[in-house]
């Protein structure tokens, strides 16, 4: 059972528990990630039409795209059982891997984007929240350049999927990975610049089984248009931290 305030790891063993098992049977890595992009589409949707367009409507169903993203995201780690919070910790210890600060200042100095190796800020995260806390720490951003990355992120995994498939190298894999890295801190980046909490929207959405046919674990597959949760907090109103 997991809830808002459960441990990335125990939402990653949660999204096992639930999908493993039907995601092996019938979706391959290019159609689990196929589901994943669908649902960035609509996140980035969502911004320009806010950002752009003044829809006040526009981010109706965003925490539902961004719960799904997210969970499509575990998934696709669980496929090539990879801890997320591990690895992501070794891409990301607390500061920025390119000019080691937080908040980061690559902007300032773009000729400096080196990686770094062995800095760290702090410990490590442990809850999904505190997660959240720490992207929102090292990069505070606006809505529109995140959700820009976001997809960007996206055209990367697929980019390196590609390469994968065709190869099967090492080298190959682990750039998959680290992309689909790349993918969950950006989407932890939206969350941060809408001001919305996404442990409570995904405890919401996935604590009771499949949100879809209400089991555990699940009977269904997503094989259909998946439905759209309520959002308990809507963006702007109040902050997060």
């Amino acid at each position: 059972m997991i809830d808002s305030n459960s441990s990335l790891s125990d939402f990653q063993a949660h999204n096992r528990a639930l999908y493993l098992e039907v995601n092996d049977r019938y979706y391959g890595a290019e159609r689990l990630f196929a589901r994943l992009h669908r649902h960035i589409t609509h996140i980035l949707k969502a911004v320009r039409k806010h950002e752009q367009e003044k829809r006040e409507d526009a981010y109706e169903n965003i925490m539902y795209h961004l719960c799904m993203a997210f969970s499509w995201s575990l998934a696709m780690l669980n496929r090539y059982h990879i801890n997320l919070a591990d690895d992501m910790w070794r891409r990301f210890p607390g500061v920025c891997p390119y000019c080691g600060e937080a908040p980061c200042v690559c902007k300032q100095r773009p000729k400096e984007r080196q990686k770094l190796v062995g800095k760290t800020r702090g410990k490590q995260p442990v809850s999904f929240r505190d997660w959240q806390k720490m992207f929102a720490e090292v990069y505070p951003n606006v809505v529109l350049v995140s959700a820009i990355h976001l997809a960007e992120e996206a055209g990367e995994v697929n980019e390196a999927l590609q390469a994968h498939s065709a190869t099967h190298q090492d080298d190959c894999f682990w750039k998959v990975v680290e992309e689909l890295v790349d993918v969950v801190t950006n989407i932890y980046g939206v969350a941060n610049c809408l001001k919305l909490d996404l442990a409570t929207g995904m405890a919401e959405y996935f604590a009771n089984g499949c949100p879809r046919c209400q089991r555990s674990p699940c009977g269904c597959g997503f094989v259909l248009s998946d439905k759209p949760i309520s959002i308990s907090k809507k963006p702007g109103q109040g902050r997060l931290f």
